[in-house]
C-alpha cells in the first residue's frame, strides 16, 4: 500500500494525477486502523539474515582479538547503518525495525560493560530488592530509553513508541518506587496508560480520515496505552475485592457471593468497549476480554453449570461475539454515533466518508 509521500512523489513525477492520488488516499481511509509493517516474505527473509548477524556477535566475543567493548560498539554501529539503509534507501519497514531493535540491544550491552549486567527480568524487578540494585536498573533503563529515543528521532518509525513508551513507563514506575515507595504500582501504570491514550486521541484528531502518517503513531499509542490503563483498573478492583474476602482456599472462594464484582467488571468492560467504538480503536475492547471472560466464567460456574461447562461456554460465547463485532464494527459505530450528542468530535463512520 502506497505511503502518502510515495503518492506525492508519483504526482510530482507525472506518474499519476492529483485526482488519482486523492482516490488512493480515500480508499486507504476506508480501512479501519490501517498500518503496514510487513510488505512481503522478502522482509521476513531479511530479518532472518539480521538475526544471524546478531548471533555472530557471540562468536566474535570468543575468537576476535579485540576488546569485548569494541565488539559491542562495532555491532551497534553496524545495525545502525543497516537501519539507515532499510529506512532511507529501500523503505523496508519490518527489517528496519528489527535492525533498530538489535541496535538498542547492542547499545545495552555496551552500557552493561560499564554499569554491570542486569537481565531484563532483573530490570523489571530490581527495585524490590534494594536501593543499589534499583539504581542500577534505573541506569540500564535510562540507557535503553535514550537509545530508543535517538532511533525514534532519526528514523521516525511509529512502532518504536511501543518500546519507548514501555521503557518510559518502567522508568516512571521505578522512580516512583524509589521516592514514594507506598504508591501502588497500578496508579503509576494507569496514569502512564491514560497519557498514551490521550496522545493517541490527539493524533487521531489531527487526521480523522486516517490518510496520513499520524494514524499509525496513534495506533501504537493505543496498543500500548490500552492495556496499561485497563489492566491496573481491573486488577485493582478484583484484588481489593479478593483481599476483602480473606479466603484461604478455593472452596471458600467459590462459595463467596461476588455479584457486585461481577457487575462492576461487566460494566467497566462495556464502558471501555463503547469508548473503543467511539474512538474506532479495537485495542481498548481487546484489553478487557480476559477479565470479562474470567468473571463471566465464575458467574456461570456459580449458577450451577459446573466449572468445565462454564470454561467451555463462556470463551465460546465471547469469541463469537468478538467475531460478530469485528465483522460489523462499522455498523456498530454508525449506530452508536447516531445516539451520542457529540458525534462530530469523533472519526465519522465509513458510510459518511
Amino acid at each position: 500500500m502506497a505511503e502518502p509521500d510515495d503518492l506525492d512523489a508519483s504526482v510530482a513525477d507525472g506518474i499519476i494525477t492529483r485526482e488519482q492520488a486523492n482516490a488512493i488516499r480515500h480508499k486507504r481511509a476506508a480501512n479501519d486502523e490501517p498500518f503496514k509493517l510487513i510488505g512481503n516474505f522478502g522482509d521476513v527473509f531479511l530479518c532472518i539474515g539480521l538475526l544471524f548477524v546478531y548471533w555472530s556477535q557471540g562468536a566474535f566475543l570468543l575468537v576476535a582479538d579485540v576488546p569485548i567493548l569494541w565488539v559491542h560498539i562495532g555491532f551497534a554501529v553496524l545495525f545502525w547503518l543497516i537501519a539507515e539503509f532499510f529506512v532511507f534507501s529501500t523503505r523496508r519497514k519490518f527489517p528496519a525495525v528489527v535492525a533498530i531493535a538489535l541496535f538498542v540491544i547492542s547499545v545495552h550491552k555496551v552500557a552493561g560493560y560499564y554499569l554491570g549486567d542486569v537481565s531484563l527480568t532483573g530490570m523489571a524487578l530490581a527495585y524490590f530488592s534494594g536501593i543499589e540494585t534499583g539504581m542500577r536498573a534505573l541506569e540500564h533503563l535510562a540507557v535503553i530509553t535514550a537509545a530508543l529515543l535517538l532511533a525514534l528521532l532519526r528514523f521516525r518509525q511509529p512502532i518504536i513508541v511501543l518500546g519507548l513508551g514501555l521503557c518510559a513507563t518502567l522508568l516512571a514506575f521505578a522512580l516512583t518506587r524509589q521516592y514514594v515507595a507506598e504508591t501502588p504500582a497500578r496508579i503509576v501504570l494507569a496514569v502512564c496508560g491514560a497519557v498514551f491514550l490521550l496522545l493517541g486521541f490527539l493524533l487521531d484528531m489531527k487526521d480523522k480520515a486516517r490518510t496520513g502518517i499520524w494514524h499509525e503513531w496513534a495506533l501504537w499509542l493505543f496498543v500500548l496505552g490500552s492495556p496499561l490503563t485497563v489492566h491496573p483498573i481491573f486488577l485493582g478492583l478484583i484484588g481489593e475485592q479478593l483481599a476483602a474476602t480473606r479466603v484461604d482456599s478455593f472452596n471458600e472462594f467459590v462459595r463467596i457471593d461476588l455479584e457486585g464484582l461481577i457487575w462492576a467488571v461487566t460494566a467497566l468492560a462495556a464502558g471501555f468497549s463503547l469508548l473503543g467504538l467511539l474512538l474506532d480503536r479495537r485495542s481498548l475492547v481487546a484489553s478487557t476480554l480476559l477479565y470479562l471472560s474470567a468473571i463471566l466464567t465464575y458467574a456461570t460456574f456459580r449458577s450451577g453449570l459446573g466449572l468445565s461447562t462454564a470454561a467451555a461456554v463462556v470463551p465460546l460465547t465471547i469469541g463469537v461475539l468478538v467475531i460478530l463485532l469485528g465483522v460489523g464494527w462499522d455498523h456498530a459505530r454508525a449506530a452508536l454515533l447516531r445516539v451520542v450528542p457529540f458525534r462530530r468530535a469523533f472519526r465519522p463512520p465509513h458510510f459518511d466518508r
